[in-house]
């Protein structure tokens, strides 16, 4: 009897939580793909995946491997290799999925589905990490409740499409079968986060040194010999391979250069060992940097909505260090803002703490004679802090800052631009095309972000009021749109109060 109410207990609880991780994918999925289809997305960077992978898919089709992860320039007029930019080659994989639908609706979903997956992970590492406790199903329960109700995760999702933000859940799975010691899938996880982007490998050689440790220390207290341990090698020297070999090799190979990002860092200096190297000599220069207000902000949203539970367990919170640095040691600012993906490979560690954490603080409850009511106080105020920062600082519906504009408002220029893009749907076409339209547009091998290259386009599409709140103030768009007016090769075939085309003579 016991057994079969210890069934339907852990059949409930799988139940909850298979309906919160699929109310997430819907939800997530259909403000996305609304989000795109309304004009809220971009070229930067949904319009730049759709493009990489569409080609990607038409190399697989027909053989054409020329275009495999090739994509225009977004910044020029040639063509390139995706890894020109970065070195993220899961998106060859992700391309097969658009033999079921070639749009970027495909990567939004896959996005939201691979994203909501990550909560059942966070579970079965409370389940494993707590596994003597009693209440461990309950903590497992909020755990993926306030993964799915995570702002930072939640903003990554909503903000286009970039394959780094794969990398929370794979590395979320990647530790759990370290933890269940199912090696084989670890390294495969452990793989599948590395080809999300170049520098995942930092983070993984952290990992790497810290199960080394650990298995190391577990040996020392159980009195057994010390012996070489291979695993924890293996994931350092794949985690190090990849990291050098993308910024080294693959990286300058494609782009023809350094990597663009290490402009970033040109305070310290302009290759990857002179920024390492400039960082250990000028350790003063840190100062603007970390200890500024943006950083405490930054930690706050990232750590207080599981109560800064990550803290108690630092050693394992470490291995955020690598991605801490690449943050925070940006002049980029947007690398320090939860709106955008750069906490995609911190996300999965901070839940990974905290569950530690929380198992310390279960462990100190349970010297009290009333550990149970400690429980459920412990666990309604996580609960209410989670709920707080979700109403300050999340997109859903009841938080303050929701972002609802793709739900409720359709934008104007939607018709007219669902016309051109079925007008203009010839893969062969060479399209020019304001940023917010480019998901309509870049079903093809050449695109070309206005106002980049638009003298190589058939037709350029531009959506008026883009002219006037250009993201990259650097660029003079209306002076290139001025020239386009002048231009004797086009000639205006369609102009609204919202849409204006142009077609090439």
């Amino acid at each position: 009897m016991s057994n079969f109410k210890s069934y339907l207990k852990n059949h409930w609880i799988k139940m909850v939580l298979w309906f919160m991780i699929v109310s997430y994918i819907l939800y997530f999925s259909i403000f996305t793909i609304l989000r795109s289809q309304n004009l809220y997305a971009h070229y930067f960077d949904l319009g730049i995946m759709h493009q990489t992978l569409y080609n990607t898919f038409e190399a697989i089709k027909t053989g054409d491997y020329s275009r495999f992860l090739e994509m225009t320039n977004p910044h020029g007029i040639e063509q390139m290799k995706r890894m020109a930019i970065h070195n993220d080659p899961i998106l060859a994989f992700l391309a097969i999925f658009y033999f079921i639908y070639s749009g970027p609706e495909t990567l939004l979903v896959i996005q939201s589905i691979v994203l909501g997956i990550g909560a059942f992970a966070v579970f079965s590492i409370v389940e494993e990490v707590l596994k003597k406790n009693q209440k461990k199903n309950i903590m497992g329960l909020f755990f993926a409740f306030s993964y799915l109700m995570y702002t930072p995760m939640q903003r990554a999702n909503i903000y286009e499409f970039h394959a780094v933000t794969l990398a929370t859940t794979f590395l979320l799975f990647m530790y759990y079968f370290w933890l269940k010691k199912k090696n084989w899938l670890c390294l495969i996880f452990l793989c599948f986060s590395l080809l999300t982007k170049e520098q995942v490998g930092l983070s993984t050689l952290f990992f790497g040194i810290y199960i080394y440790y650990i298995e190391t220390k577990k040996r020392i207290v159980q009195f057994k010999t010390i012996q070489f341990n291979l695993f924890p090698i293996i994931i350092i020297g794949i985690s190090v391979v990849w990291f050098v070999v993308s910024m080294l090799i693959i990286i300058p190979l494609a782009r023809g250069g350094n990597h663009f990002a290490l402009s970033y860092y040109s305070d310290f200096g302009n290759s990857p060992s002179s920024i390492f190297l400039g960082i250990l000599k000028h350790p003063g220069s840190l100062k603007k940097y970390i200890f500024h207000i943006d950083t405490v902000r930054y930690f706050l949203f990232l750590l207080g909505p599981l109560g800064f539970l990550s803290l108690l367990s630092p050693f394992l919170f470490v291995i955020t260090l690598p991605q801490f640095a690449i943050n925070l040691l940006s002049n980029s600012w947007n690398m320090r803002n939860i709106i955008f993906h750069y906490t995609s490979v911190i996300q999965p560690f901070v839940y990974i703490s905290a569950i530690y954490g929380t198992k310390k603080v279960l462990d100190y409850f349970s010297r009290f004679k009333k550990k149970r009511y400690l429980f459920y106080l412990f666990v309604i105020c996580l609960f209410v802090i989670c709920l707080l920062f979700s109403y300050f600082k999340g997109p859903l519906p009841f938080s303050r800052e929701a972002d609802l504009y793709p739900l409720k408002k359709t934008n104007e220029a939607k018709s007219e631009i669902i016309e051109w893009s079925n007008r203009l749907k010839n893969p062969d076409l060479k399209i020019s095309s304001t940023g917010s339209l480019a998901p309509y547009f870049t079903s093809r091998r050449y695109y070309y972000h206005f106002p980049s290259g638009y003298e190589r386009a058939d037709f350029v599409v531009v959506k008026k009021d883009e002219l006037y709140n250009y993201f990259d103030s650097s660029i003079d768009i209306m002076g290139v749109y001025k020239r386009l007016i002048k231009d004797t090769h086009f000639t205006i075939i369609y102009n609204s109060k919202l849409v204006v085309v142009y077609k090439k003579i």
